[in-house]
């Protein structure tokens, strides 16, 4: 039998290592998407009827919850601006 150099079977197995890694890091998981950030919804899409302004029922639509839309309304008008509306993330 012939001998195998070490630094030969170090290097076969990491290279084996850093394929299967690779592959997995590859693989889609449902659900998941490898974009930096999830994207927001428009403040037009949010805006249902349209008026230039975002209110309470609106933002529960949303998935948003009362308290959350208590803190990013900043003048405390009961509406969401454009403005109020781009800082919450």
């Amino acid at each position: 039998m012939k001998f195998i150099h070490p630094n030969f079977l170090t290097l076969t197995l990491a290279g084996l290592l850093s394929a299967a890694s690779a592959s997995v890091l590859a693989q889609s998981t449902p659900g998941t998407s490898f974009s930096p950030a999830p994207s927001a919804p428009s403040f037009q899409s949010v805006d249902s009827n349209n008026d230039g302004k975002i209110s309470l029922e609106e933002y529960k639509a949303l998935g948003g919850n009362e308290q959350i839309f208590a803190k990013i309304d900043a003048n405390q008008d009961k509406y969401l601006s454009k403005d109020e509306f781009a800082k919450q993330g």
